[in-house]
């Protein structure tokens, strides 16, 4: 049985020596090709454009437009710091003129309705305070036919996951963040329960090694 949830507070995930840590450890990810990049192309996340949600240092998104061709994204991310490192990467990499990162809030996505062929986020449902209006949200902006890709940490996690996640972790500011992370992570059930609140009851909930997976297509 899970632990009760503790949500994390933002004074966990704030600062500039917190963002460069978080960078740091996705950059080392990405080398060892540890991100989801490939589970999005699995899920038909393959052209278009699309909006990554609490996109970080925009490592994700980045390697999905490195990995296809003719496709756009726009970044959203709360965190001013994230962005301005997001901003650079892409910069770094060429990609400006296929990616922009933008300050916002996955509650309030500054999108219109039915605007995106694609939306997906890597650990960021735990830090939602309302996770019901923010699934909304993506349903909102994807189009009829569009694909959503939700995937977190889960509080339930095996005594071995949490081991090999806290290895990939080698900074303890960052460490330190991750379990508070598990420790606010919802469970499957959990999720599923959220989603029947909302238009997105149908789509598929699903546990993996390291934590949670929704994801599901938009209907027509």
């Amino acid at each position: 049985m899970a632990t009760a949830r503790v949500p994390e507070t933002n004074d966990t995930t704030s600062g500039r020596a917190y963002a460069d840590a978080y960078d740091r450890m996705q950059a080392n990810l990405w080398r060892q090709g540890w991100l989801e990049t490939g589970d999005l192309l699995l899920e038909g996340i393959a052209g278009g454009s699309a909006l990554e949600v609490g996109s970080g240092p925009g490592y994700l998104g980045l390697d999905w437009l490195l990995r296809t061709k003719d496709t756009l994204l726009v970044g959203l991310d709360i965190n001013p710091d994230m962005v301005e490192i997001a901003v650079n990467h892409a910069r770094e990499l060429g990609l400006t003129d296929r990616a922009r990162h933008i300050l916002g809030s996955a509650a309030a996505i500054p999108f219109e309705d039915n605007s995106c062929d694609a939306v997906f986020t890597s650990r960021s449902l735990h830090e939602w305070l309302n996770p019901g209006l923010v699934f909304t949200e993506l349903w909102r902006v994807l189009k009829p036919g569009g694909r959503l890709f939700v995937s977190d940490l889960r509080r339930n996690l095996s005594p071995t996951a949490r081991k090999f996640l806290e290895h990939c972790v080698t900074c303890e500011v960052v460490r330190g963040t991750l379990r508070a992370s598990i420790g606010a992570a919802y469970t499957m059930a959990e999720v599923t329960a959220i989603l029947a609140t909302t238009e997105l009851a149908d789509v598929a909930v699903a546990e993996t090694a390291l934590g949670l997976r929704v994801t599901g297509v938009k209907p027509t």
